[in-house]
């Protein structure tokens, strides 16, 4: 089992990544991975996120928006970002709606958003609001919608263009980067090399899209591909993706081995996991996802609470009743 102060594997909480990253307001670690990329890393945080500005000639892309836990007093996701690209104008495109990935994105000038019909429906007065549930976090973030984004669209920074990919498994609307001339996937958490282990337990997570995304994603790429992941050392190989394809494999063939443990994002639960070496899955207990998250297990679960509770009424009832201790 992993415990939460081990999660980081070579990387520990609170260390940056890379020698060449530079410290700006002692929260993040920036390093340029080429002289139009930069990975903005938050190692104090905890789940150690990096979010990501491909820049163009013309304009510049935020992949992510930063964690929930910055300090006050420190620059937002986005002042640090006009940082690296003069006076380009900044679009922000979220790799998924987790409380983790879209802190700062009020600061920008809205959103660009993958078009699914589930979000297009939820967009009102052009703004989309992500919900608590979405978030896993407390609060309502109304976002403004500035552009839908189509699965497979190419967004163009000048001189530089970027594919967008809708790739559920993580979450329904988990988005994926690449840019082919550089040979870079940006992949946010569908997949990253982190000993805390893939999420595949969240209320959006579907294992079978996981696999079929995986196996997309490979087709997509090849063996010199650059991965640069959202938690974790960013940078990762092909063999890495290969890795958790194969082993998704197992699992909805239903010929992995897993056992139960606590996962240190949410430990009140026993989640399934499977284990490679270093890769961790977890996942919902004794049932996939989808159907772990379904209204009708919702309903199922309220009943029998309510029969439990209706239960444990009676014996009380039964044990201090009158009767019973007139008899005694």
């Amino acid at each position: 089992m992993v415990e939460p102060t081990d999660v980081f594997g070579d990387v520990h909480q609170g260390e940056t990544y890379s020698p060449a990253s530079r410290m700006v307001d002692d929260w993040y670690a920036v390093e340029a991975i080429d002289a139009q990329t930069v990975a903005i890393n938050e190692p104090k945080s905890s789940q150690y996120n990096t979010s990501y500005l491909l820049i163009g000639e013309t304009r510049a892309l935020m992949f992510d928006a930063g964690s929930s836990e910055r300090p006050a007093g420190s620059r937002s996701m986005r002042e640090v970002a006009e940082r690296y690209t003069g006076n380009k104008p900044i679009s922000l495109i979220l790799s998924h709606f987790h409380y983790d990935h879209i802190y700062d994105a009020a600061a920008f000038d809205g959103v660009t958003l993958i078009d699914r019909p589930d979000i297009r429906a939820d967009i009102q007065d052009g703004f989309y609001t992500i919900g608590p549930w979405e978030s896993h976090a407390t609060g309502w973030r109304p976002l403004k919608v500035v552009q839908l984004v189509a699965d497979g669209a190419v967004l163009d920074l000048g001189g530089r263009t970027i594919e967008v990919f809708n790739l559920p498994g993580h979450t329904t609307e988990s988005v994926v980067l690449f840019g082919r001339h550089r040979n870079q996937v940006f992949t946010g958490d569908f997949v990253y090399r982190h000993l805390g282990g893939i999420i595949a337990f969240a209320s959006g997570s579907d294992l079978t899209a996981y696999k079929e995304n995986s196996a997309r994603l490979l087709q997509l790429t090849n063996t010199d591909t650059l991965f640069f992941g959202a938690h974790g050392i960013p940078r990762f190989g092909q063999d890495w993706l290969m890795l958790v394809d194969r082993e998704l494999d197992k699992i909805i063939k239903g010929i992995a081995t897993y056992r139960y443990a606590a996962h240190y994002l949410a430990p009140g639960i026993p989640w399934r996991v499977y284990q490679n070496g270093d890769l961790y899955i977890y996942t919902t207990p004794l049932i996939d996802p989808p159907i772990f998250w379904s209204k009708w297990t919702g309903l199922l679960g309220a009943i029998i609470s309510l029969l439990s509770l209706y239960l444990l009424y009676r014996i009380v009832c039964l044990v201090f009743s009158p009767g019973r201790r007139t008899r005694e």
